[in-house]
């Protein structure tokens, strides 16, 4: 059995489950145990692109700057970065920009793929199709948490020209290099723990009548106790619709070799980028943190570090006041 995991991919997960008081119910049937997707509930705001149907909302005047945002996993959502809609100290990002959430494919609650449908170069096209929808001609700023931050650097290695500047909030790995210098961290395994054993029987399902049962069966892994202890992270600070089982495996497995080794590098082209990228790292995460993220930086052109202490992995959901202050003071400076 070989588990792996990208950076802060399982400390994103939870769900509001709805399940029936009463009578029969399908654990294979969405809706049930898990939320239903966007092509299965036509009620969830959503656009059509590159042969898929996703979960996107946008606020803030079409004529405003745009800030796309990438939620973490593979395979969750952004349901944990909209606590950065509020206002603080008097003033929204969507008041000066247009900000983009969205659900990537075969994530949270856009429509599931089975595996031949996802890859590194499919979420390539489809944040190309965001990118040139939402903002034509003009390019945007990438806020990318965990995952996404990942996701953030290899789209601004292969198109710096479309990215006018990037906040990565405690981006994993960015390059299977540092994947494999930290990866013993990463995950606490206990090979007779039901989380793991959860886990490596989701990742197998492949078929589309068990993407419902496989994305619960990876959420009750993910959101084990002692899967992840050195996030700094807490069961209440998580906020999660829904994960995507096969994205989270596929998206893993291309940047690893047979053996399990990292070989991916999302770093190729960055010196392309000369515009400062903010990073902002947790004070709790002694994985992912402070210590982590300065190596990291050091792989961009220009770049700082904002550290909010007294904070886990997800400080985005639990600490959004002053996430947004720095982030804010990053887009007035550019």
């Amino acid at each position: 059995m070989r588990t792996n995991t990208f950076g802060g991919l399982t400390a994103t997960l939870i769900l509001t489950l709805s399940v029936p008081v009463a009578g029969c119910f399908s654990p294979m049937e969405s809706g049930d145990l898990v939320p239903q997707t966007v092509d299965e509930d036509p009620s969830l705001p959503q656009l059509s692109f590159n042969n898929s149907t996703f979960h996107v909302e946008a606020f803030g005047d079409e004529d405003l700057p745009v800030i796309v945002m990438l939620h973490g996993g593979p395979g969750a959502d952004y349901r944990g970065l909209l606590g950065l809609r509020q206002a603080v100290d008097g003033r929204r990002l969507e008041d000066t920009h247009r900000v983009v959430y969205w659900d990537q494919r075969s994530s949270g609650l856009s429509q599931r793929h089975d595996a031949d449908e996802i890859s590194f170069a499919l979420y390539d096209r489809d944040l190309d199709w965001i990118v040139e929808h939402f903002s034509p001609g003009r390019p945007v700023v990438l806020l990318g948490h965990s995952w996404g931050g990942m996701y953030a650097t290899r789209y601004i290695s292969n198109h710096p020209e479309r990215v006018a500047g990037a906040v990565l909030i405690e981006p994993g790995p960015l390059t299977g290099e540092l994947f494999e210098d930290i990866k013993d961290e990463i995950m606490e395994l206990d090979f007779f723990s039901e989380w793991l054993n959860d886990l490596s029987w989701a990742r197998g399902v492949i078929s589309p009548d068990d993407h419902a049962r496989a994305d619960l069966l990876v959420l009750s892994a993910v959101l084990a106790p002692d899967s992840q202890p050195g996030y700094g992270v807490d069961a209440d600070d998580l906020s999660f619709w829904r994960v995507g089982a096969v994205a989270n495996a596929e998206i893993q497995n291309e940047g690893l070799d047979e053996d399990g080794v990292g070989v991916w590098d999302f770093t190729v082209g960055l010196d392309d980028f000369e515009t400062e990228t903010l990073f902002i790292a947790s004070g709790d995460n002694v994985v992912l943190g402070e210590e982590f993220q300065q190596r990291q930086m050091e792989l961009y052109p220009s770049a700082s570090l904002t550290v909010i202490p007294n904070a886990g992995h997800e400080v985005p959901t639990t600490h959004p006041e002053q996430t947004l202050r720095a982030v804010f003071n990053y887009v007035d400076a550019l």
